[in-house]
């Protein structure tokens, strides 16, 4: 039996002081930031290396509003507690139970790596879970003062081993980090 490789990564931007969003979810204090001629920060590839897609309801929520499904053909599981129906898009799944026993068994399945979205309450999970592998940390050049935080009150500490920094001309700066053991 080959032993499976892939691995979950949390690829975000935040505020320079730790914020996600805005109180109300807003994040349009990113539009300044989308894919430029000169960059995509590494999306593209970045995008490409995965296969499955993870996130909250709310942040699926907040997807939907941007208009066109921006996640194409990769499966896409969303994790809710919430029993209505949500519109449900082409390769997405609603998730609710045991998030650590769901992923289990996702990564037996998969040989890609999964992608963890967000929100804030769903990191928590995964990081508390010892789930999540690889950090990917956009700092934006701003300070919110408030807001929904990145890490909101995890409870543990996590310890990390820095891979790589990226400092791009419009004053954003990447991390990249292995959840040490």
């Amino acid at each position: 039996m080959k032993e499976n490789t892939s691995r979950i990564k949390l690829y975000i931007a935040c505020s320079l002081d730790g914020f996600i969003a805005r109180e109300n979810g807003s994040i349009d204090w990113l539009t300044e930031y989308e894919s430029s001629p000169e960059t995509d920060y590494g999306y593209s590839e970045f995008y490409a290396s995965i296969g499955t897609v993870l996130m909250g309801r709310k942040t699926y929520e907040q997807v939907l509003g941007f208009g066109d499904w921006p996640y194409g053909e990769k499966k896409t599981y969303v994790f809710t507690r919430q029993k209505e129906p949500l519109r449900r898009e082409k390769n997405v799944e609603f998730v609710s139970g045991d998030v650590g026993e769901f992923l289990r068994r996702l990564k037996e399945n998969t040989d890609e790596d999964i992608w963890l979205v967000g929100g804030s309450q769903l990191i928590k999970v995964f990081l508390e879970e010892n789930l999540v592998q690889d950090l990917i940390v956009f700092v934006v050049p701003i300070i919110l003062g408030s807001g929904i935080p990145l890490f909101d009150r995890i409870g543990k500490e996590v310890r990390l081993k820095m891979i790589d920094t990226k400092r791009y001309e419009s004053g954003l700066v990447s991390v990249e980090y292995e959840i040490g053991e």
